[in-house]
């Protein structure tokens, strides 16, 4: 009863001018400090395509979302000659300063999340693909997928556990992971996706044979006696995918190549040192890719771990001009943003102008319980980082698993964790978290080709990014961290100023041409 009075509430007393705003969230509350969004066979909220009219001329169109409970609702609002003076802010926008070319936004199709799809109907699943990927929802443009078994699969596996196969006569896709579930998904979010569709993969560890230390996970290295097949073996993959009509746009050599190094840890893992991941990508990944043909087509991306270590081990691995040469970017995970000081990947954006920066990995590190569904702070710890990495010069961000089970699973590694989207199977019906949310401000509004420009006055509590979109539309994102309302003025020389009221810890996008 409680969340369709809060419902009633929202819809009637939201006053300012608004657009047709869609499907609107059927909300529910568990105690959290805000809502989830519930979808299932028959409805699912959705957002409304943006009319012309709406951000040409004198209009712009803001998008909101906030912790009392409105999700990316729309309202009109009116560029003026001048105003805004004395209030508390003022951004300036400087589209004449243009920074990095953005990839995308997306996340990760791994074994449980395609589990959980596959676990509800027919129908509520297509509404979930739709809500990351359709024209009415998010608009993901990047899914990374785990090259064989990753920590959130059911069971350890690779794609040949014949101990001794050096020459990978029984190298093969699995069965249900692979032919059942996520072939067929990425197909479909090909479909919905159109030519904005980017894939990228990276392993968890080598089959247990192949291992100095013959097990799943702990410390342990490749043997350099099969660094050549292990080479051999991302080919097979990657050639596997494409009879199949699935083709990759990335790689990485190595999820996290800290773990299994220097942190011994109980997720599928494998240690990668910089020097002999450097030697191994200049002398047998790289040369092997180029020698099948997957060069330079696939683009291949360094490190692919947290922060912790990047400067360090980015000028280890990029020593050598040949391992340089067959590399075009550099994989970043999210986690401990809270505690790197940001200029540290700003300097190395400048330092190494010819690769891209993407963040390849990012969640909620903690276990999702029934009480912490629909908790705001979640969605303002992905916030955070949304904005730190933009405007230090990342030229992306792509989230773990899509979707997870009430429980953070199913998980192989007895590590669960949160996700934008929870299954509930047993009801089909699935809910949206706030950070969902907060990851469609970006995804929905900053299409690839994108390109991020100047904006000052923002500080403290309020977070600010612009981008110019290939359409020529300018989007800025604004997210108040306060308990109170900011008054916020945004100024464009070229079409005046536009004064919003931001409420207390939400997350904003304005649009306008």
């Amino acid at each position: 009863m409680f969340s369709i009075i809060f419902w009633l509430f929202l819809s009637t007393t939201w006053t300012l001018s608004r657009v047709s705003a869609g499907k609107d969230c059927a909300p529910r509350q568990y105690g959290a400090s805000s809502m989830v969004c519930v979808c299932n066979a028959t409805y699912c909220d959705s957002r409304e395509p943006i009319a012309e009219q709406h951000v040409t001329g004198g209009s712009c169109l803001l998008y909101t979302s906030t912790k009392a409970g409105l999700r990316l609702s729309p309202s009109l609002h009116t560029f003026n000659a001048t105003g805004g003076e004395g209030k508390a802010v003022t951004l300036h926008v400087d589209r004449s300063s243009k920074h990095q070319e953005m990839i995308g936004y997306g996340g990760a199709l791994t074994d449980s999340t395609a589990i959980n799809i596959h676990s509800l109907s027919e129908e509520a699943g297509e509404l979930l693909l739709q809500s990351y990927f359709g024209e009415s929802g998010s608009r993901y443009s990047l899914v990374r997928v785990p090259m064989g078994a990753s920590d959130f699969s059911t069971e350890y596996y690779s794609y040949d556990d014949v101990a001794g196969d050096t020459e990978l006569k029984h190298f093969a896709l699995r069965p249900l992971e692979d032919y059942r579930l996520k072939i067929p998904y990425l197909k479909r979010i090909r479909t919905m996706t159109g030519g904005r569709l980017k894939l990228f993969t990276c392993p968890w560890s080598a089959p247990y044979w192949m291992k100095d230390n013959g097990t799943a996970f702990g410390r342990s290295a490749l043997r350099l006696e099969n660094y050549q097949p292990w080479a051999e073996y991302f080919a097979r993959y990657l050639e596997e995918y494409a009879r199949n009509n699935v083709t990759f746009w990335g790689l990485t050599p190595q999820n996290e190549p800290n773990q299994g190094g220097v942190h011994r840890v109980h997720i599928i893992s494998m240690g990668w040192t910089a020097k002999q991941q450097r030697r191994w990508i200049a002398e047998h990944l790289g040369p092997t890719l180029q020698r099948r043909g997957l060069l330079p087509g696939i683009k291949l991306m360094v490190y692919d771990d947290s922060g912790l270590y990047l400067p360090r081990y980015l000028e280890s691995i990029l020593k050598s001009n040949v391992t340089r040469n067959f590399a075009s970017g550099v994989a970043i995970h999210a986690y401990h943003d809270d505690t790197l000081n940001p200029e540290i990947v700003a300097s190395l954006v400048k330092q190494y102008p010819d690769l891209f920066f993407l963040y390849t990995e990012g969640a909620y590190l903690r276990q999702i319980q029934l009480q912490t569904l629909g908790s705001w702070e979640v969605g303002e710890y992905y916030g955070k980082s949304l904005f730190l990495s933009a405007n230090n010069g990342v030229a992306g961000w792509t989230d773990w698993n899509l979707a997870l089970d009430p429980s953070g699973g199913p998980v192989w590694s007895d590590i669960p964790y949160n996700a934008p989207v929870i299954v509930n199977s047993t009801a089909d019906e699935f809910y949206k978290q706030p950070s969902y949310y907060f990851l469609a401000h970006f995804s929905g509004f900053v299409p690839p080709g994108s390109r991020r420009v100047g904006l000052s006055g923002a500080s403290g509590e309020l977070r600010a990014v612009a981008f110019l979109a290939p359409n020529n539309t300018t989007v800025v994102n604004l997210m108040n961290l306060s308990n109170k309302t900011l008054t916020t003025t945004v100024s464009d020389k070229e079409k005046g100023r536009v004064t919003l009221s931001l409420q207390a810890r939400s997350i904003h996008t304005l649009l306008y041409k």
